[in-house]
């Protein structure tokens, strides 16, 4: 049947192969954390996961600043976004039933805005630089002399 030796170790692993595909080894995975690690993934700590990072970015005046400006939205609408969520998170921190089956998701959602600003984002987004005149500008103190003499001048001519 086998005419050469490779046909027979070819014909050998296939059948080790077959044998050790059926072996089931789902019994070893567990959770890795905690008995309530599933709960990670309910829809009420995924809420609470969301109320604490865009309330950490809405407390907090350099975050929001940078979120405001490298928002696609424009600012009315990522303004209302945090200011609608960061009310709601006083609450869920001081609920011990939240904090025990979620972890304490505010702590984490401070200490990933700090990592993302120190990399540059914010809520995902890259963080754009701020438009307007440079203050080292030369055409800053020109401009200034300009609107003074306008709006001063007026007066100083009576």
């Amino acid at each position: 049947m086998f005419r050469s030796p490779f046909q027979l170790l070819v014909f050998l692993l296939s059948i080790c192969n077959i044998a050790v595909a059926e072996v089931d080894a789902t019994h070893d995975l567990l959770p890795r954390q905690s008995p309530s690690a599933n709960d990670v993934n309910s829809p009420l700590c995924q809420n609470y996961a969301l109320v604490a990072n865009l309330s950490t970015v809405a407390l907090n005046s350099t975050y929001r600043a940078a979120f405001l400006r490298s928002s696609p939205l424009g600012t009315f609408p990522a303004r209302t976004i945090l200011d609608v969520q960061s009310p709601k998170l006083a609450a869920m921190m001081m609920d011990p039933q939240l904090n025990q089956r979620c972890g304490n998701l505010s702590q984490i959602a401070i200490d990933g805005a700090a990592a993302n600003l120190t990399a540059g984002t914010v809520l995902g987004l890259p963080i754009l630089d701020a438009p307007g005149i440079d203050p080292a500008n030369v055409a800053m103190p020109i401009v200034g002399i300009v609107i003074f003499l306008m709006f001063g001048g007026t007066w100083l001519a009576l």
